[in-house]
């Protein structure tokens, strides 16, 4: 039952960072609502002409979701392998991102390797908790 909780908050962690990241994004770079969506094109530019900082903004949750999630998964349950199932959607996620939309090259890039590099840190940052150590703490 532990494995589940930590797998299950893990993954709500991760999507929340996710999210936050991207509301920021919004926020401080927003998109005009009134493009054609369908048009490739129009697309490939908004995401080609976007700033460097908003550009960053876009793939960083990729980053940071997978390490915030699977770091506390595995900090709830100390099961190794938790890490890396909270990871798995958070790396589909960025898959269906570069999928659906069109990115940099370099963006592409990094929708392939920084989920896996967020959760590998988590690996290798976690330790197990001491005896009545705070679950969180």
């Amino acid at each position: 039952m532990r494995r589940f909780l930590g797998i299950l908050l893990g993954l709500l962690g991760a999507l929340a960072i996710v999210a936050a990241i991207d509301w920021a994004n919004d926020y401080l770079y927003p998109i005009s609502l009134d493009i054609d969506s369908a048009d490739e094109a129009t697309l490939a530019a908004i995401y080609g002409d976007m700033p460097f900082p908003a550009q960053v903004l876009t793939v960083l949750p990729w980053l940071a979701g997978a390490f915030g999630g699977a770091w506390l998964a595995l900090r709830i349950c100390d099961w190794r392998p938790a890490g890396w199932i909270v990871t798995a959607p958070i790396f589909a996620l960025a898959l269906l991102d570069i999928v659906d939309l069109p990115h940099p090259a370099w963006m592409q890039v990094c929708a392939l390797i920084l989920p896996a590099i967020g959760g590998w840190i988590a690996q290798r940052l976690h330790r197990k908790p001491y005896p009545g150590e705070a679950l969180l703490g």
